[in-house]
């Protein structure tokens, strides 16, 4: 097979811009905000002790992760050193940030929600 088969049999998804690092800003600055810190403000933790806090926490680091490998992959494909075996794990890489993005997004949207809906109650 040829390497132009290859990009023929599996095309990459063209990689986006991650536009919402003002979106991950935005939800630090919630979670300073509203007194949540690693000490744990907030002591509502579930059964296996993390609290809501420390979940936001460990999403933002994710999304940094996969946003930071997906970069790093992406210069290896464009300098030519990528390894065109490993293709597909650079697309999974791809995925996996996208993901992991869209869903630090829509955690935060809802809980800017039960915020806003919250901030509405009249006592």
């Amino acid at each position: 097979m040829k390497g132009n088969d290859l990009m023929n049999i599996m095309p990459i998804a063209p990689l986006r811009p991650i536009e919402s690092i003002e979106s991950i800003e935005s939800i630090e600055s919630v979670i300073k905000l509203n007194g949540i810190n690693s000490a744990g403000v907030s002591k509502t933790e579930n059964k296996q002790g993390f609290s809501f806090a420390d979940l936001l926490t460990n999403m933002v680091n994710d999304v940094n992760q996969t946003s930071a490998q997906t970069k790093t992959d992406a210069l290896n494909l464009a300098a030519g050193t990528a390894d065109l075996q490993d293709l597909h794990n650079i697309e999974i890489n791809a995925v996996k940030a996208d993901l992991a993005l869209r869903t630090l997004v829509s955690v935060r949207n809802k809980v800017l929600e039960a915020y806003s809906e919250i901030m509405r109650i009249t006592i």
